[in-house]
C-alpha cells in the first residue's frame, strides 16, 4: 500500500536552484512516483524574511513550476516561514491584524498563481513574541501556541474557500516527546489541519508507526512526514546556516530506516532534497521508492536504478561506496574502513585493498563529468588531494613496516597533506589518521600548526 501524498521538498537552507534543474528534479521525481512538490528555499527571501513583499516579474520561475506540475498532475506547494528565523526582525507580529492581511494577500497570490497547497512553518524559531503579541496572549496556557493556532487558522478559513489545501509545520516539529507548547497547539488547531513533522529528531535514523501514532495523539491530528533526507543543510563546513554552504559529505546513500507501516498512518510524505539538485537525485528518488512502495521496497536496488538513471551510474556508484557515513546508517564507506584496517596493524593485504581502492578513486573521479561532477567539485577537489597523500602513505607504511627508508618525496606528501586537514576531513577523517600515523613511522614526525 503506497503513501498516496508524496512530494520532494525543496526547502533547505542553501544557494537556489536554476529552473532548468528544478524541472529536472521535477520530472525525475515524477518517474519516482512523486504526486506534489514543495517550493520553499531559505535562499528565496520572499519564502521566509521578504514575505510581506509580493512577486513580480522575478517570479516567472514559480509559474514555470506551476506549468510544469500541473502538466504532470502533481499539486504545487508553496511553503512560508512568516517567523523568519534567519531575520527575526523581520518576523511577523502574530496578533496584528493588519500583519495578518498581508499573510493572507500573500498567499491568495499564490494560490492564484496556481499553488494547490501552503506549507505555514514556523520551525527554526526561538521563543520570543513581540510585545504585543505577548501581552494579547498572555491569559493563555501557552501564547506562542495560541497566536500561531490564531494565525494558522485564519489563513485556514480564507484557503478553504479558495479550494487550497494548508499544512503546518509547528515550532516543535521533531521528537516524540510532548511538550505544552505541542499539547496547546493541537487543542487550538483546526480540526482539518495536517501537521507537518520531521521524526524523533530533526534528521532521523528511523522512523516507526508508532511514533507518528503518539505524536499524532499529542497533536490531535494527522502527521505529515517531512523527512530530512537526503537534505544536507546541516553538514556545512562552517556549521552556520547560511544560503552559501559547501556540506561535508556526499548525498550518496539510499533511503533507510523507515518502518513500511508507516503508510498506515501517514496522511503524507515528503523528502527534502540535498543542495545539489543533480548529484543528490539518486537519493531522493530512492525516498520517493520507499514512499510509493514502502513494504516492497529495496534500499541497494532501488539506488542502482537510480545511480543509473544519471548516465554515470558507474562512477558515482565507486564514489559512493567511497563516500560514507550516511546519517542514515553506519556505513563508513571504504576509504574509511581500509584506512582503520591498515592502522589496525602490519596485514599486507589492508595496504593491497587501501591501494586498489586508491587507484579506483581516481578513476572514478577523472571519469565524472558535465553538471553531477560541477556540483560535486568541492568532494572531487579534496578527494584529488587526498588520494596522492593516501598512496604515499601506503608506501611510506610498507617502506617502514619494511625495515626500508621512506622516500622524501613521501614525506614532504605527507607533511603538506596534513596542513590541508580540511580536504584531509573527507571519509570521515580516516585519510588524516592515516597519513599521521604514516610519517610517524617514517620517522618525519608530526608537523606543528
Amino acid at each position: 500500500m503506497p503513501i498516496t501524498d508524496r512530494a520532494v521538498l525543496e526547502c533547505f537552507y542553501g544557494p537556489l536552484w536554476s529552473p532548468a534543474d528544478r524541472a529536472e528534479v521535477v520530472r525525475r521525481a515524477h518517474r519516482h512516483g512523486a504526486t506534489a512538490y514543495v517550493y520553499g528555499p531559505s535562499a528565496d527571501d520572499r519564502t521566509g524574511p521578504d514575505w510581506r513583499q509580493p512577486y513580480g516579474a522575478d517570479g516567472n520561475h514559480l509559474d514555470e513550476l506551476v506549468a510544469l506540475t500541473n502538466d504532470l498532475g502533481m499539486t504545487a506547494t508553496w511553503r512560508v516561514s512568516p517567523g523568519a528565523p534567519l531575520r527575526r526582525e523581520h518576523a511577523m507580529r502574530l496578533a496584528a491584524a493588519d500583519e495578518l492581511a498581508v499573510l493572507i494577500d500573500r498567499l491568495t497570490e499564490m494560490v492564484r498563481r496556481g499553488f494547490g497547497r501552503i506549507i505555514i512553518a514556523f520551525d527554526d524559531l526561538d521563543a520570543e513574541l513581540d510585545p504585543a503579541t505577548r501581552s494579547a496572549y498572555a491569559n493563555d496556557p501557552h501564547p506562542m501556541a495560541a497566536a500561531q493556532a490564531g494565525v494558522v487558522n485564519a489563513v485556514h478559513d480564507r484557503l478553504a474557500g479558495l479550494g487550497a489545501e494548508l499544512l503546518v509545520c509547528p515550532t516543535h516539529y521533531w521528537g516524540v516527546e510532548s511538550s505544552p507548547y505541542r499539547q496547546r497547539l493541537g487543542e487550538l488547531l483546526h480540526s482539518d489541519l495536517v501537521a507537518c513533522w520531521t521524526g524523533s529528531a530533526v534528521i532521523s535514523p528511523t522512523v516507526t508507526a508508532a511514533q507518528v501514532r503518539a505524536v499524532a495523539e499529542q497533536l490531535q491530528r494527522p502527521i505529515w512526514l517531512w523527512d530530512n533526507y537526503p537534505v544536507n543543510d546541516w553538514d556545512s563546513v562552517d556549521g552556520v546556516f547560511a544560503n552559501t554552504m559547501t556540506p561535508r559529505r556526499l548525498p550518496l546513500a539510499p533511503l533507510q530506516g523507515r518502518d513500511p507501516g508507516l503508510a498506515d498512518v501517514l496522511a503524507g510524505y515528503g523528502a527534502n532534497a540535498a543542495l545539489q539538485p543533480l548529484a543528490g537525485l539518486p537519493a531522493l528518488c530512492t525516498a520517493l521508492d520507499w514512499a510509493r512502495d514502502p513494504h516492497g521496497y529495496e534500499a541497494d536496488a532501488s539506488f542502482a536504478r537510480a545511480l543509473d538513471e544519471t548516465g554515470q551510474g558507474k562512477s558515482l556508484r565507486v564514489l559512493a561506496e567511497l563516500a560514507g557515513p550516511s546519517i542514515l546508517a553506519e556505513r563508513p564507506g571504504r576509504v574509511a574502513e581500509e584506512c582503520r584496517r591498515v592502522l589496525a596493524g602490519p596485514d599486507p593485504a589492508a595496504l593491497s585493498a587501501l591501494d586498489e581502492t586508491v587507484a579506483q578513486a581516481a578513476i572514478a573521479a577523472a571519469a565524472l563529468d558535465g553538471p553531477i561532477a560541477a556540483e560535486l567539485r568541492p568532494w572531487l577537489d579534496a578527494l584529488r588531494t587526498v588520494l596522492p597523500i593516501s598512496a604515499a602513505a601506503v608506501r611510506a607504511i610498507a617502506a617502514a613496516r619494511a625495515g626500508e627508508p621512506v622516500q622524501n618525496e613521501d614525506i614532504a606528501a605527507l607533511r603538506a597533506g596534513l596542513q590541508d586537514w580540511p580536504r584531509m576531513s573527507i571519509a570521515a577523517g580516516a585519510p588524516y589518521a592515516l597519513a599521521d600515523h604514516a610519517l610517524a613511522l617514517s620517522g618525519g614526525g608530526t608537523p606543528t600548526f
